[in-house]
């Protein structure tokens, strides 16, 4: 079977370029989607070809040059993921995919219900706010209960606001963090259940990692979500030991890992598959979107996050981040 035949029964545009960009071979489906054929296209620059060059430009001499995978990129309405290619263990160049945008991502998809959800319970909020207002304008009636239904209609409406703030990760502040900080400021915040459970914390950190740009409230956040998963992982379990490690990532490079493991429960496969879903939980109490944070953080990190379990044995979850902003900026935009 020759590499051709593999290309061509696949079921999206796949295109194959250099180390730079030039086309050296592509599918059927390719041909049609841009109406040209494969002895045109070879040798042109893919990113010439299409809508966002610049940006399709950006992300195939990042998956050549890094030696990693980039996956789902959006471009109008299709995604782009690309592929180092490698030739008996020689790199060669990438493999390009086109596939069609389908529905909204989940992060895109849950943050929409929210200003959805918050949209309709601010209107009838406001229709009961303004008739408490003119309630107050007649000659007789109990200014201390009206006064109460405007506080907690006001409370409810700024709860909304937290709400959708939370789970909008679109824009990041970044700033140049010690990473080290972060965690042990994240661990002390459970310090109580920690020695209520006789949780032994293990600390493997290397000293040499540099400050990274990261928006520090929102790893924060998801490492306040990894912590608390590990302590509830492991309340049923005699052995309680929490390990949080970092250092440099060999695959990617220019990335550092924050590694959080437990002896916790652990996951089946279909757990561990459904790991970082929306409302997908296998407590009894608990709406299932911590983990979902702590992805939707990584990802606005332009990171990777991984996941390792075994039932009964524990889980080790790693966030790989990158130790410059994707623009290449520092935390001072320079």
């Amino acid at each position: 079977m020759k590499a051709e035949d593999l290309l061509f029964s696949h079921p999206f545009p796949v295109v194959v370029t250099d180390g730079e960009g030039k086309i050296k071979l592509v599918n059927q489906k390719f041909e049609a989607l841009v109406n040209r054929s494969q002895k045109y296209l070879k040798g042109k620059y893919l990113f010439s070809l299409l809508e966002g060059g610049e940006k399709l430009k950006k992300h195939l001499l990042e998956a050549y040059n890094k030696s990693i995978d980039v996956l789902g990129v959006r471009l109008g309405d299709r995604y782009f993921s690309f592929s180092p290619l490698y030739v008996s263990n020689n790199l060669k160049g990438v493999v390009v995919v086109v596939e069609p945008a389908g529905e909204l991502s989940f992060g895109e998809d849950i943050l929409l219900l929210l200003k959805g959800l918050s949209h309709e319970i601010r209107n009838p909020l406001g229709g009961i706010k303004g008739a408490a207002k003119l309630f107050k304008e007649l000659s007789s009636y109990d200014e201390e209960l009206v006064n109460v239904m405007i506080e907690e209609i006001e409370r409810i409406e700024r709860l909304l606001n937290d709400v959708v703030r939370s789970f909008d990760f679109s824009s990041l502040s970044f700033k140049k963090e010690n990473i080290h900080r972060l965690i042990q400021q994240a661990v002390e915040l459970f310090s109580s259940r920690i020695s209520e459970m006789d949780i032994e914390i293990l600390y493997r950190f290397d000293p040499s990692l540099p400050e990274i740009p990261v928006d520090a409230d929102r790893l924060l956040q998801a490492l306040i979500n990894l912590i608390k998963n590990a302590i509830e992982a492991m309340e049923e379990c005699p052995r309680r030991i929490l390990k949080l490690e970092t250092g440099y990532a060999i695959h990617p490079s220019g990335f550092i890992f924050i590694k959080v493991s437990d002896t916790g429960k652990g996951m089946d496969s279909e757990e561990l598959k459904n790991f970082s879903l929306p409302f997908f939980t296998t407590k009894e109490k608990g709406l299932g979107l911590g983990s979902f944070i702590v992805r939707e953080v990584v990802k606005g990190h332009g990171g990777e996050l991984k996941v390792e379990s075994r039932k009964g044995e524990g889980t080790s979850v790693t966030l790989l981040l990158p130790m410059k902003r994707e623009d290449g900026k520092d935390s001072c935009g320079r």
